[in-house]
C-alpha cells in the first residue's frame, strides 16, 4: 500500500506542477492517427481514447521492445511468461489477449491460431510509431477487436527528405543479450524504399522462476513457486524489403518481410536434462495502392496481403508443430462528398475477404491418447462495412459505422459503433463512444488440439458492448492535456472450457461477464527541456458468477519525466505500479489448478544519452533499478536489476 500511495502522489504531483511552470508558447506539432476511423485523421478531432507513441517516447520511456513501451499505456496489463523473448500477451481494458487486434502497417497480424499475439520478441528497432486504440472497434476491424487496436507503423523511407539514409542501432546488456539493427531508405521523385534488417540474441533468465515466491490460494492453503535452474535462451533475425511510388494523390508500394524465432521454455521447474524450445518462420507479402485524396470526391484504395506461419516445438517427450496461411483482400472508397468549409463530412464503404487455413499435429509416444493429428481446417470470412464521419472547424466530430460479416463456419454477425467529440470551450472537450464487436472462437478451441482436448463445433463466437464517456482538459497552446474516461463493458457468450471424464473441450459460458473502470492520462510539457508522462487505471473484471478475472490488477499506475540537462545529454526517470491481482496457479503433482492472490509490485527505471556527434547517439538503460522481484505470471520469472547499453545513428 506504501508503494501505491508514493505512485499516486508522483502521479497527481506532476499533473498539478504543470500549472506551475513558466508558460510555454509554441503548440505541439498536429499528429494524424490511422487506427480511429477508416482514414487518416488529426488527433484533436479524435473521439476515441487513444495513445500515439513515437520514437522520442521509446527513448523516453527506456524502451528496447514493443511490450516495454506499451506496459506504460493506459488501460493495459500484461501476462508475461519469463524474460526477454518469452510468450508476452497484454490485456487491455481488462479484456482477453486474443480480444486486441495488432495491425503492422495496415495488416492485422494475429495468429491464425486465434490466440492473442505474442509481444515477446518484437523490437522497436525498425518502428517509427504505435497506436492504442482503447473500446470496441469490431466495426472497422472485425474480430479481435473487441478491447481495441495496436496499431504499429514501421520506418517507410516515403517521408525522408534524400534519396539515402542510414540508421542503425547496436547494443548489449545484461544475461549476454545482444541486439543489432540497420535500414537503408530513401525517397526521390515520389519513388521511396526501405530495406531492414534486425537481429536479437539473449542468454535470458529462466522462464519458470528461480526465485521463490509463496502464495495462498481462495481455499486457504499456502502454495509456492520458484527453484528453476537453467536458462532459456532467445534468438529472432527479421528482414524486411519496402518499395513505393507516391504523388500525393496516387501510390503503389510493394512489401515483404520474414522473420525467425527460436525461443527456449520450461515446462517443470527440473527442466535441466533437456532444453524445450519452439522455431517459429513468417513470411509476410502485401500489395497495396490508392488513387485520389481526401481532397477530391473519390479516393479509393485496394491491398492483398498473404501470412504464412510455421512454428515447431521440441520437447523431452514429445513435439508438436502447426502451419498457417491468412490470405486477406481488401477494397475502400472515400467519398468526400463535402469536403470545404467549417464542417466536412465523408462515407467510406469498405469490403473485406479472409481466408484462413491451419494445420497442427502433435506426438506424444507414452500417451498415445494426447497425440492428434488436424488437416487443413479452413475459415473464410467475407465482410462489408461502412463508416460516416463528420467534423469541425472547433474540433467536433461526429461518426457512425457498421460492418455486416458472413463467416463459413460461425453464425454471421453485425457490429456497430457511434463516437462523437464536443468542444465545451477552448480547454475542455467531451467525447463518448458506444460499440458492439465481436470474437470468434480459436481455431483449437473450435477444431481441439490434441486427443484430450476436443472439438466443439457448436461454439459461438462471443460477444461485448460496450462505451466510454470521457472529459479532456488542455492548456491554450496543448502542451498539457489531461483526460478523464471512465469506460464499461458487458460480454456474454464468453468462451472458456470443461472437462468430463478425461476430456476437456471449451465451451461458451452462460450469464454475462462485465468490466468496469476510470482512466486518468496525463501528457505535457513542463519547459522547453522537461516532458512528463502520468496515468493512472481502475479495472474492475468480474465473470457472470462475480468472480475476479484473472490477470487483471484493480489498479495500474505510470510515471515518467525525460529532462534535456544539456544540448548533448540528456536523462530520464521512469516509475510503474502493478497492483494486486488474481492469478491462476497449476500444481504439477496433482495436476490441479487454484485461483491466488498475487501482490503488488512497483518498478524504478533509469535511462540517460550522450549525442557524441551530431549523428550518432550513445544511450543507457538500468532497469528495475531496486532489483525487485516479481511475477507477471504465476509460476514465471522476470527480470531483476539489468543494464543496457547502446549506440545508434542516422546519416
Amino acid at each position: 500500500m506504501k508503494l501505491n500511495l508514493i505512485t499516486s502522489a508522483l502521479l497527481f504531483s506532476t499533473i498539478h506542477s504543470s500549472f506551475a511552470v513558466e508558460p510555454i508558447k509554441t503548440e505541439l506539432t498536429p499528429i494524424e492517427v490511422y487506427s480511429a476511423y477508416a482514414i487518416p485523421v488529426n488527433q484533436d478531432q479524435t473521439a476515441s481514447s487513444l495513445t500515439v507513441l513515437t520514437e522520442k517516447d521509446f527513448a523516453g520511456r527506456n524502451a528496447a521492445y514493443v511490450s516495454d513501451v506499451l506496459k506504460t499505456v493506459p488501460g493495459m496489463a500484461f501476462s508475461s511468461y519469463g524474460g526477454r523473448g518469452a510468450l508476452n500477451n497484454v490485456y487491455l481494458r481488462g479484456a482477453d489477449a486474443n480480444h486486441v487486434a495488432v495491425i503492422i502497417d495496415g495488416v492485422k497480424v494475429n495468429p491464425v491460431t486465434g490466440y492473442g499475439f505474442d509481444f515477446g520478441g518484437l523490437a522497436l528497432s525498425n518502428i517509427d510509431r504505435i497506436e492504442v486504440l482503447r473500446g470496441e472497434q469490431s466495426a472497422l476491424w472485425g474480430s479481435d477487436a473487441m478491447g481495441g487496436v495496436i496499431y504499429i507503423t514501421t520506418k517507410s523511407g516515403l517521408y525522408q527528405d534524400k534519396p539515402f539514409n542510414l540508421d542503425f542501432d547496436v547494443g548489449t546488456g545484461s544475461h549476454d543479450s545482444t541486439d543489432g539493427s540497420a535500414t537503408v531508405s530513401g525517397y526521390n521523385n515520389g519513388f521511396y524504399y526501405a530495406l531492414h534488417g534486425d537481429s536479437h540474441r539473449t542468454r535470458g533468465i529462466s522462464a519458470y522462476s528461480a526465485d521463490t515466491f509463496r502464495y495462498r490460494t481462495e481455499n486457504g492453503d499456502n502454495v509456492s513457486t520458484g527453484g528453476a535452474k537453467e536458462r532459456d535462451k532467445f534468438h529472432r533475425d527479421n528482414a524486411s524489403l519496402r518499395l513505393g511510388y507516391d504523388t500525393d494523390n496516387k501510390g503503389i508500394e510493394v512489401f515483404a518481410s520474414h522473420s525467425t524465432q527460436n525461443s527456449h521454455y520450461d515446462t517443470g521447474y527440473n527442466d535441466t536434462d533437456y532444453d524445450n524450445y519452439s522455431h517459429t518462420r513468417e513470411t509476410l507479402l502485401k500489395l497495396s495502392g490508392y488513387l485520389g485524396s481526401e481532397q477530391e470526391l473519390f479516393k479509393q484504395k485496394a491491398s492483398v496481403s498473404h501470412i504464412k506461419t510455421d512454428s515447431n516445438s521440441y520437447e523431452a517427450y514429445s513435439g508438436s508443430s502447426y502451419h498457417a496461411k491468412r490470405l486477406n483482400t481488401n477494397y475502400q472508397l472515400d467519398v468526400n462528398f463535402d469536403r470545404t468549409g467549417p464542417i466536412t463530412q465523408a462515407l467510406s464503404i469498405l469490403g473485406e475477404y479472409q481466408k484462413s487455413e491451419y494445420a497442427a499435429n502433435y506426438n506424444y509416444p507414452f500417451y498415445p491418447l494426447y497425440s492428434y493429428a488436424l488437416h487443413d481446417k479452413k475459415l473464410t470470412e467475407k465482410s462489408i462495412a461502412a463508416e460516416y464521419r463528420l467534423f469541425t472547424e472547433q474540433d467536433n466530430s461526429l461518426s457512425a459505422s457498421g460492418r455486416f460479416s458472413d463467416s463459413s463456419e460461425f453464425e454471421n454477425t453485425f457490429t456497430g459503433r457511434i463516437a462523437g467529440a464536443y468542444r465545451l470551450s477552448p480547454n475542455f472537450k467531451a467525447h463518448a463512444s458506444l460499440g458492439s464487436a465481436v470474437q470468434n472462437p480459436t481455431m483449437t478451441e473450435y477444431y481441439g488440439y490434441n486427443g484430450s482436448y476436443i472439438a466443439n463445433l457448436a461454439l459461438k463466437p462471443e460477444r461485448s458492448r460496450g462505451g466510454e464517456l470521457g472529459l479532456l482538459m488542455e492548456s491554450g497552446n496543448k502542451v498539457h492535456s489531461l483526460d478523464v474516461t471512465y469506460f464499461a463493458r458487458n460480454v456474454d457468450r464468453a468462451i472458456s472450457y470443461e472437462t468430463v471424464n478425461g476430456y476437456t473441450r471449451a465451451v461458451n459460458l452462460e450469464g454475462t461477464s462485465k468490466i468496469r473502470g476510470l482512466e486518468i492520462a496525463y501528457n505535457g510539457k513542463l519547459s522547453d527541456d522537461l516532458t512528463a508522462y502520468a496515468n493512472y487505471t481502475f479495472t474492475r473484471a468480474k465473470d457472470a458468477q462475480n468472480a475476479e478475472l484473472v490477470r487483471r490488477p484493480k489498479h495500474t499506475a505510470n510515471w515518467g519525466l525525460a529532462y534535456q540537462i544539456t544540448q548533448q545529454l540528456g536523462a530520464n526517470v521512469n516509475l510503474s505500479y502493478v497492483g494486486k491481482r488474481i492469478d491462476s496457479y497449476y500444481d504439477e503433482n496433482t495436476w490441479t489448478s487454484s485461483r491466488v492472490k498475487m501482490p503488488s509490485y512497483t518498478l524504478l527505471n533509469l535511462g540517460t544519452d550522450y549525442q557524441l556527434t551530431e549523428n550518432i547517439n550513445l544511450y543507457v538503460h538500468l532497469n528495475n533499478l531496486f532489483d525487485k522481484k516479481y511475477e507477471h505470471t504465476v509460476g514465471y520469472g522476470q527480470d531483476g536489476r539489468n543494464v543496457y547499453v547502446g549506440l545508434k545513428g542516422s546519416f
